[in-house]
């Protein structure tokens, strides 16, 4: 399969995540963060090798190896639910950096939204066997969202992004579009 094809592309993703999260893991300090990064990682090679499976060695794949399961969403699922009651939220953007951990997590949860974005195009094509595989990628994106909120908790105030209130100047040398009749 050539190294452009979609599936390549995105189960490359894949495998990119999974050593994001171990950069991730080799930073957290608590055990049972560490233990949930470590399960991921190890998910995340049951859905590469899914991603890896053409659609007509797919029964071979489930009669050898462990598929992607609605269990793996609903673990995902409990656990942000779990971490959404231990950490409160922003109500604007976060932006990554508050403690190397979480800024780790943030690289991670980027490369899995990215591999999700490849993962529908699967899924769109007709290629994707197992739906349960996006739904999977989905929630982990956040999963590893809250874990790096958690990873954050009360050390630093979360900075955060502001909508625009009013259109910014132009940049020093450059004009504005006109925006209506000109005055002759």
């Amino acid at each position: 399969m050539p190294k452009t094809d979609p599936r390549t592309e995105a189960y490359g993703d894949v495998d990119e995540a999974i050593s994001a999260l171990g950069a991730a893991r080799a930073l957290v300090g608590d055990r049972g963060r560490h233990a949930i990064i470590l399960r991921v990682q190890s998910e995340l090679f049951t859905v590469g090798a899914e991603l890896a499976t053409d659609a007509a060695d797919y029964a071979t794949l489930q009669r050898h190896f462990k598929v992607v399961t609605a269990e793996f969403t609903t673990r995902c699922e409990q656990e942000i639910a779990d971490l959404e009651r231990r950490v409160t939220l922003a109500d604007a953007f976060v932006i990554p950096g508050g403690t190397q951990p979480a800024a780790a997590l943030d690289v991670a949860r980027a490369v899995v939204r990215r591999a999700e974005r490849r993962i529908v195009g699967l899924h769109q094509s007709g290629s994707l066997t197992n739906p349960e595989v996006l739904r999977y990628v989905n929630r982990l994106s956040d999963l590893l969202f809250m874990l790096a909120r958690v990873e954050e908790g009360t050390t630093v105030k979360p900075l955060t992004g502001r909508r625009a209130a009013r259109t910014p100047a132009a940049p020093g040398g450059t004009r504005r579009a006109p925006t209506g009749r000109r005055r002759g």
